[in-house]
């Protein structure tokens, strides 16, 4: 049976693939592995020789990598750096995410792997840079994923849902932004694929996988509200409005050109995650 290092326990993702990755897994936590201290990263990585590092861990505040790049920067990118060069020598397999933030959402449908990138922000790229880091590493896979959520973690999904619920009671409107378009990813159906896809044997280099369709934020929020029923008025407003630190792509779909497991609709996966937190209270 395989053995697997798995980087960020804790997270939407890692939480979703513990569930799923059979073998023997070790679950890297933040509070025991900082992953910008290099001889850590080395000396936990060789003590339980992998099979394959699944690198969750980074920065994924948007707008406070643009106040705190260094700290973007050193996670993101020197924190990636030092899983890779752990593993040199080896013939340890590393699976890395990153984002649909490496692209500047200018073009009218879904990204596939081989349009040119331009990050408008810093977080994006950072990703970028780890992006080319890992890929330089022969036995390794990246995947661009986006608009993650789940019933765990910091996510859109919850956010709305919280919201919905305490505007519907000050009967409150709720106002989400509706000209950014992506495509809503469910943590368990990208943790299926990925397990799919390593089970399949798929060549080493870069990825899509996120969930099958497109929509906005508002459209996503409406989604939610919808199926848990909350009687609550949704106004569409405009990214301008919100003035938030980080620029975002207007339209930063992905879809995949290459041979690997496709993710069902984001909305099927929204409705199993909201029906979930709903049966939780």
């Amino acid at each position: 049976m395989p053995r697997w290092f798995v980087t960020g326990a804790g997270g939407q993702l890692a939480t979703a693939l513990e569930r799923v990755l059979e073998g023997e897994v070790f679950m890297a936590r933040e509070a025991a592995l900082d992953i910008r201290d290099a001889d850590a990263v080395r000396a936990a990585v060789r003590a339980f020789t992998p099979d394959v590092v699944v690198h969750t861990a980074a920065y994924t505040d948007v707008d406070g990598a643009e106040a705190d790049e260094a700290t973007a920067v050193a996670v993101n990118v020197e924190g990636t750096r030092n899983v890779v060069q752990a593993v040199r020598g080896t013939h340890t397999h590393v699976v890395f995410f990153s984002t649909d933030y490496v692209f500047d959402g200018t073009k009218s449908k879904p990204y596939v792997e081989t349009d040119a990138t331009a990050p408008l922000n810093v977080y994006g790229r950072t990703k970028l840079a780890a992006e080319e880091l890992v890929l330089g590493w022969p036995h390794a896979m990246v995947i661009r994923t986006a608009w993650l959520f789940s019933e765990t973690g910091h996510n859109f999904v919850k956010t709305i849902l919280a919201a919905a619920r305490e505007k519907a009671r000050a009967g409150e409107p709720l106002y989400v932004v509706d000209d950014q378009v992506g495509s809503p990813t469910c943590a368990a159906h990208l943790a299926d694929a990925v397990d799919e896809a390593l089970r399949l044997g798929v060549s080493p280099g870069l990825y899509h996988l996120a969930g099958s369709g497109y929509c906005s934020w508002f459209e996503l929020a409406r989604e939610v509200v919808a199926i848990a029923g909350i009687p609550v008025a949704l106004e569409p407003v405009t990214t301008a409005q919100l003035g938030r630190p980080a620029r975002r792509p207007p339209f930063s779909a992905l879809v995949s050109e290459r041979p690997v497991p496709r993710l069902p609709h984001w909305a099927d996966g929204v409705a199993e995650v909201v029906d979930r937190l709903t049966a939780l209270g």
